[in-house]
């Protein structure tokens, strides 16, 4: 899910500064989970991988992506740190597929050059970066403090509030994630109440891959329905002992995240003001 049409020229830049990112975070991820460290390399990801897309003027949402996957690799710390690095192996080796594809589809196609057009990063961006990083290290200490499963759910909710460009849009994307969120876990409860074959749960969760592939770009409310699912479904298939307690995770870890989320927003708001009136 590389392309981002607001980069066009620039998505070949963009797919490969994403993949450095990741390749070199996610196994510092692996090796810090379950230790208070990670709540500050959170802080540091949130603000270095926004920092550098911004030099390189790139739009979308590639840091959410990096939070999430991070954050949930390194809430894992209830397995062993063989089986984490094992799963960073598989990551990478999921990301060298997929850019192995594009690059041969923009040789075949597109032909964007790779690039590399470093710009000034602005003063109110940084006190923006600043803000997602302090919130999003709060986020993820609530959720290792809070004991639930998933915690990192608390972070990947509070990101998503927190890249909103201001305090209307922001109360609106809560708004739709609340009601999606409630909307997916009514749907994943249905699945887990009726289908526990692990290869069908296999099958669905590539068919709703696809749905959200197809229908995020077009309404963010409607492709957040399936993302509640999908996740649920995936830890059904990785930790199933834990039943439907994941499901009622998932909604608190939604309200808690995206009121932390409106927090930071709010806050920003108001130290832009007061710059602004000196």
């Amino acid at each position: 899910m590389y392309y981002v049409p607001a980069n066009q020229q620039k998505t070949m830049s963009q797919l490969l500064i994403v993949d450095a990112i990741s390749v070199l975070a996610l196994p510092i991820s692996a090796l810090l989970a379950g230790s208070m460290a990670t709540v500050l390399w959170i802080g540091i990801l949130a603000f270095s991988s926004q920092y550098i897309l911004t030099k390189e003027k790139m739009l979308g949402p590639q840091a959410f992506f990096i939070l999430m996957i991070n954050g949930m690799l390194s809430s894992l710390d209830q397995i062993s740190i063989i089986t984490r690095l094992l799963f960073t192996l598989y990551i990478i080796f999921g990301i060298g597929i997929a850019t192995i594809f594009a690059l041969i589809e923009n040789w075949c196609y597109d032909k964007y050059a790779i690039t590399v057009r470093l710009t000034n990063v602005k003063f109110n961006q940084r006190i923006e970066f600043m803000r997602d990083s302090l919130f999003a290290m709060l986020a993820y200490f609530i959720g290792i403090h809070s004991h639930l499963n998933n915690y990192y759910w608390l972070l990947v909710s509070a990101i998503t509030i927190l890249q909103a460009e201001n305090i209307p849009t922001a109360r609106h994307r809560q708004y739709h994630c609340v009601i999606a969120g409630v909307v997916g876990c009514i749907f994943a409860l249905l699945i887990y109440t009726t289908i526990h074959e692990t290869f069908l749960l296999m099958i669905l969760a590539v068919i709703l891959m696809g749905i959200i592939c197809f229908t995020m770009p077009k309404s963010y409310l409607v492709g957040n329905f399936f993302t509640t699912p999908i996740a649920l479904i995936l830890f059904k298939l990785v930790r199933p002992e834990l039943g439907t307690n994941l499901i009622i995770t998932r909604l608190i870890a939604i309200l808690i995240g995206t009121s932390i989320g409106i927090v930071g927003v709010v806050v920003f708001d108001i130290i832009m003001r007061q710059i602004k009136s000196l």
